[in-house]
């Protein structure tokens, strides 16, 4: 199940509350104490982020000089709980100017609370893009002055944004020239023995886009092989085909992918966000034609020397 967080605690490293949202009432206020007595004064808090006391669960993350704390009453999604830790954070970031620490959250409090009350429901995650976000809450935080990045203006038309089913991408977009860009950046992990033979070899890759076009473009990306996605016990039974295939063993991809139309034509269609964004990832673990090898030769010449040749 998703995460239903009973509570989110922001506390320094001290140990201090700096600011606290309660989203259920099956949590007491003090159950941070819990956290700080167990956890926190045991000097446990780089062993395993997870911890349960009593009945509750505490996912806590830091970043800079601030724990986020997550507490949670039931059996909730620990993944899904840190994602939306990073998310948060990185939307914070996006309104304080880029930085995040004990002093951004004590300048911007106010801002903090209200954005707490968009972006979880009763303990569910809700919708933490910060474009979107930025259309309705035009309040601006009280930036860093060490911070470089400039403040994003707010866009009209939020509320399409918010409700519609294309809130990634805004309407009205218009560009002289219409250009797309894409970059695929792969790398090769693989382990050999001493005699040469390939151990374990695996490619992980993303396809990184950039895009600038008019309107509500639909676009289709298309591959020169086809892209099959099967479990390892179909790959076992079925009999071998003619034909290039790429057996995709894990892929993740952008909400803007079309999935019923990827599960259906094996094709990956989209209408694409404005800018610099990442379309998918995924992993190969079979067919991979290793791009070179690396050989070496070791001679002992002695106790204290030796010689080591190697040949890419």
């Amino acid at each position: 199940m998703p995460v239903a967080a009973s509570a989110v605690y922001f506390l320094n490293l001290r140990g201090d509350v700096l600011i606290n949202r309660l989203y259920r009432d099956d949590v007491g206020g003090n159950m941070v104490d819990a956290f700080r007595t167990h956890i926190m004064q045991t000097k446990e808090l780089g062993t395993c982020p997870v911890r349960q006391i009593g009945g509750c669960s505490f996912f806590y993350m830091r970043i800079s000089n601030v724990y986020i704390v997550i507490v949670v009453s039931t059996n909730a999604n620990v993944a899904c709980a840190f994602k939306f830790v990073v998310e948060a954070v990185a939307l914070f970031k996006s309104y304080f100017g880029g930085a995040f620490d004990e002093d951004a959250i004590r300048n911007n409090f106010v801002l903090i609370y209200e954005l707490l009350d968009e972006i979880m429901d009763f303990g569910y995650p809700q919708n933490l893009s910060a474009e979107i976000l930025k259309l309705y809450i035009t309040q601006e935080g009280v930036r860093s002055p060490f911070s470089s990045k400039p403040a994003d203006k707010p866009v009209p038309n939020a509320t399409l944004q918010v409700t519609g089913a294309v809130g990634w991408r805004r309407e009205g977009l218009v560009y002289k020239k219409n250009e797309v860009f894409l970059d695929i950046v792969e790398s090769v992990n693989l382990l050999m023995s001493s005699k040469g033979s390939v151990l374990r070899c695996d490619v992980t890759g993303k396809i990184l886009m950039k895009c600038f076009l008019s309107g509500m473009p639909d676009l289709k990306l298309g591959l020169n092989d086809k892209i099959g996605l099967e479990k390892e016990s179909q790959l076992k039974s079925r009999p071998t085909k003619s034909g290039k295939t790429i057996e995709l063993d894990d892929v993740t991809f952008h909400q803007c992918v079309n999935l019923t139309r990827f599960n259906s034509e094996k094709t990956v269609s989209f209408v694409p966000p404005d800018g610099e964004f990442e379309l998918m990832k995924y992993r190969i673990t079979e067919g991979v034609n290793l791009p070179f090898k690396v050989l070496p030769t070791i001679k002992e010449l002695g106790r204290t020397r030796m010689e080591v040749n190697v040949k890419v």
